[in-house]
């Protein structure tokens, strides 16, 4: 089953937390390893450890089994070594993938949208078919492949010239300004003839 972008989104979410609560816990035991040699340096003396030092202590203990719990239940059951270092190097992990899905599935929703792309008057335009298929061949690719690339970058942050098509084809409240800019540089970067064709309507995206 394809999870949906909600879903998506809310692993990521999960994990941040739980990455920030990793990181929280780690500052804090960093803080009971200095007050353990501090007290060790006492019980040499003869003083015994205070009580709150030992709950101390136990409270880590305890966050620390609950953390690695959920960790191990956000990455499907993966075993992780129940060290905090590997348990936050494993979150880490999960989220630059998590990440990378996210960004491939926004470059292939663009690409998905230029391949759906409509000449109104119902005859071939070349132009435009060229760019569909460029598109579909980007897509195969992507679906292949498990590595991020600088098109779907370009793609996932809308600096593509086929995002700006796509802007010229549905954005009707650009300023006059950043129309003027959108237009030219898909002329120069995908061809004056769809660029002119896309300006005038001739191209929709359908709903």
């Amino acid at each position: 089953m394809v999870a949906t972008p909600t879903e998506e989104s809310n692993k990521m979410r999960e994990v941040t937390a739980l990455l920030e609560e990793g990181r929280r816990l780690q500052g804090r035991l960093a803080d009971l390893g200095a007050a353990l040699r501090q007290a060790a340096a006492e019980l040499d003396r003869g003083h015994p450890p205070s009580p709150e030092l030992a709950a101390g202590l136990v409270e880590a203990s305890q966050a620390f089994d609950g953390l690695h719990e959920r960790a191990q239940r956000l990455l499907g059951g993966v075993p992780i070594e129940p060290l905090l270092p590997q348990v936050l190097e494993a979150l880490e992990a999960h989220r630059k993938a998590l990440e990378a899905a996210a960004l491939r599935q926004q470059a292939l929703n663009v690409l998905e949208q230029v391949s759906s792309l409509v000449y109104r008057s119902g005859e071939e335009f070349l132009p435009l078919s060229a760019v569909q298929f460029d598109a579909l061949g980007l897509m195969r690719q992507q679906k292949e492949s498990t590595e991020l690339n600088a098109t779907v970058l370009a793609l996932a942050n809308g600096s593509h010239p086929y995002n700006l098509l796509l802007r010229l084809v549905v954005d009707k409240g650009m300023s006059n300004e950043e129309w003027v800019r959108v237009y030219q540089q898909v002329a120069q970067e995908i061809g004056q003839d769809l660029a002119v064709a896309a300006a005038r309507g001739q191209i929709v995206l359908p709903e």
